[in-house]
């Protein structure tokens, strides 16, 4: 991970947006006039082997396509570049989300939605295919949406090009989910192959399931190739039949028996809606989810003269309103600002008025009237401490801490501030003491028998983060910056005590140590959350900086050593069923199947969050080696399943097949997020080879 400031190009580093399987995605400034945008960044050093000149490819046709292509709904690229090891691509910053992430958040969406989604990637793609390019990945994680809900196509990365040397016929790049017969079978593509990917995508917005599901790729794609997916209205009740015809021609198997292009297929989209809205009661207008209403929108206003003469009708009755809907319902973002808009109003009318004029009196006499007692009552009750269970916490604990902050600061303006001030130590005491009492509850915790739970303490860890901010906003900075050391030192405590039981594992192979390397890796996202805590703490430098360093550098020592165990154990599972199957003449790839799957998967999640260590002062050599050594030896595997496939007695049809084809399934999975398209693509082309022998 790049630190803040960080020059990369014409660009300086703002902050991380997120990341994705070929890098990480920053917000970037431009240098020279303030101009922002998001910036893709892939440490080349970290490719491995022969994967390195595919990604360079991809990046540089990416560049290529999106520096072409002008259109709203299509992410602009301005320009890519390498610099230190760094191979990076500046595009238009889209602010919003993965299609993918808001429907993991919100799996049904309403039909208009839907439906208006579809048909922008429609208008996206008859503008791409007009120019010659075909996208042949589009899938919700290449579909961005914005807060308006109107979407931008991204990832040209695998796009198929006129005159471009890195897509030719026989090709399979893609994902298997969404891709078309013919992209399968290395048939030649078209415009038609993007439509059956959009037929899937409109599938599964319209049912919540994809149209072909399998345990593996093999048997995947057999279904995309020869099996025609359930209508959408079996699946979906409520959803009107229109759709049934509509998708069994944009799925169909030929690519001649689909729509002729986007612009056909948008058509039948749009009289399909008209169709099921005049079949259906009930159904919301299209526009009825494009219009909403803002928030925080103050009145209109009163001219000062007005606002002196009346302020305790016009401004205080409203505010205690407001404070008091704060404190019974919810403290919003909107009720603080429109809060904090009116306060703003009083306290310039105050500004203007004379210690003993009457309005000034009544603005004073209306602090005296504020549910202060309430306030902080609300705060210390709800206060997010490590180890309380809040049955009835509201989740505006940070915002009621804002409205103390609000009200205080405006106390100090009034000149009435001492119970506030007196409320305000007390609240401070109250959070720092939490911090420090913690230090007790993680040393039993992390030296527990059965391994320390990491669930439990990275929850813990968040509250004491939470606990962090309040003292932020709290003008608490000396408090806030000890809380934030705490923390650090408590991740170094964490990632000390995984490094002990990794190195325990290796050495003694004993079989709790297994169970104990197993739970952490199945809480790998708290892992995470602990990396991104150290690597801040490395970037910063000093006294936790260093220690940071050094657990760093152990963690992914310890992640080679273990990943070299695992996979070792995984390939003699498979000479042990390979000899089985030799001495008994019958397939003997069932043995452990779990055990096996499982093993496979802890090696995903191993080099997932060591993969977290990605920082341009970080142990960048170590990263290097575990990198490759990973690659080779998911290769590894790969080679030794696939000939395993090639036993006499194994038939595309076996159940044994179905056995080692759903492992083959998991690496491919994995070489496709980790960024991996050679490896990804190889397992592909085994599997299209395997299904044509069927």
């Amino acid at each position: 991970m790049l630190h803040t400031g960080f020059v990369l190009g014409a660009y300086h580093i703002e902050t991380l947006l997120g990341r994705g399987a070929m890098g990480i995605v920053y917000r970037g400034v431009r240098l020279t006039d303030g101009a922002l945008a998001a910036i893709k960044v892939v440490h080349t050093d970290l490719l491995a082997g022969k994967e390195h000149k595919a990604i360079l490819a991809r990046f540089r046709q990416e560049a290529e396509i999106g520096m072409r292509l002008r259109h709203p709904l299509i992410v602009r690229v301005y320009d890519y570049g390498e610099q230190d090891d760094l191979l990076y691509l500046t595009m238009e910053l889209i602010e919003g989300q993965e299609l993918g992430r808001l429907l993991a958040r919100q799996a049904t969406l309403p039909l208009a939605m839907n439906l208006a989604i579809v048909l922008q990637v429609l208008n996206a793609l008859t503008y791409a295919h007009q120019h010659g390019v075909i996208h042949r990945d589009i899938k919700p994680a290449n579909i961005m949406v914005r807060p308006d809900y109107t979407i931008v196509l991204t990832d040209f990365g695998v796009a198929h090009l006129g005159g471009s040397e890195l897509t030719q016929v026989g090709e399979l790049l893609g994902s298997p989910l969404y891709m078309a017969p013919e992209q399968l079978i290395g048939e030649p593509v078209d415009g038609r192959s993007d439509l059956f990917s959009t037929g899937v995508l409109l599938y599964f917005l319209l049912t919540q399931r994809k149209p072909f599901i399998a345990d593996s790729l093999a048997a995947l794609m057999h279904k995309i190739l020869h099996e025609e997916p359930v209508p959408p209205s079996v699946i979906n009740r409520a959803l009107p039949t229109v759709f049934d015809p509509l998708l069994r021609r944009a799925l169909a198997k030929n690519p001649t028996h689909r729509f002729a292009n986007a612009a056909e297929f948008a058509v039948a989209v749009r009289q399909a809606r008209v169709d099921a809205f005049q079949a259906t009661t009930g159904v919301p207008s299209l526009d009825d989810w494009q219009t909403v209403p803002p928030l925080g929108v103050s009145g209109s206003g009163l001219d000062q003269a007005t606002m002196i003469v009346s302020a305790g009708e016009t401004l205080i009755q409203p505010l205690m309103t407001l404070v008091e809907d704060c404190l019974t319902d919810r403290a919003t973002r909107a009720r603080l600002d429109r809060l904090a808009e009116q306060l703003t109003m009083l306290l310039a009318i105050a500004d203007h008025l004379g210690d003993h004029d009457g309005d000034r009196q009544r603005i004073r006499q209306w602090l005296a009237r504020w549910p202060l007692a309430a306030l902080i009552e609300r705060i210390k009750g709800d206060a997010p401490l490590p180890g309380r269970i809040l049955r009835e916490a509201r989740g505006d604990w940070l915002e009621l801490v804002r409205l103390f902050t609000l009200l205080r600061d405006a106390g100090h303006r009034l000149g009435e501030s001492s119970d506030l001030d007196r409320a305000h130590e007390q609240i401070i005491e109250e959070l720092t003491g939490a911090v420090l009492n913690y230090s007790g509850v993680l040393n039993p915790q992390l030296f527990r028998i059965d391994g320390p739970q990491l669930a439990g303490i990275s929850a813990d860890l968040m509250r004491l983060e939470v606990l962090q901010f309040a003292l932020e906003e709290l003008g608490a900075a000396v408090e806030a910056q000890n809380v934030r050391q705490t923390l650090l030192l408590f991740a170094n405590q964490i990632m000390g005590r995984v490094n002990a039981l990794i190195r325990q594992f290796v050495n003694s192979h004993d079989p709790l140590a297994r169970f104990d390397i197993a739970n952490l890796l199945v809480e790998v996202e708290d892992l995470i959350m602990l990396a991104e805590r150290l690597i801040q703490s490395h970037s910063a430098g000093g006294s936790m900086g260093q220690m940071g360093s050094v657990v760093m550098v152990e963690f992914i020592d310890n992640a080679r050593q273990l990943a070299k165990f695992l996979t070792h154990e995984l390939v003699q599972h498979i000479q042990y069923e390979h000899q089985r199957t030799v001495e008994t003449e019958q397939p003997a790839f069932n043995i452990g199947q779990t055990v096996f799957v499982g093993r496979l998967r802890q090696l995903g999640l191993l080099y997932r969050f060591a993969a977290y260590w990605q920082n341009s002062d970080s142990p960048m050599e170590a990263l290097r080696q575990l990198a490759a050594d990973m690659h080779s030896q998911l290769e590894s595997l790969a080679d030794a399943l696939l000939a395993a496939l090639n036993i006499e007695g194994i038939t595309p049809s076996s159940a044994t097949a179905d056995l080692l084809w759903a492992r083959l399934t998991i690496i491919a999975d994995l070489a496709e997020q980790f960024g991996w398209p050679e490896l990804h693509r190889r397992v592909l082309l085994a599997a299209r080879n395997w299904v044509q022998m069927r």
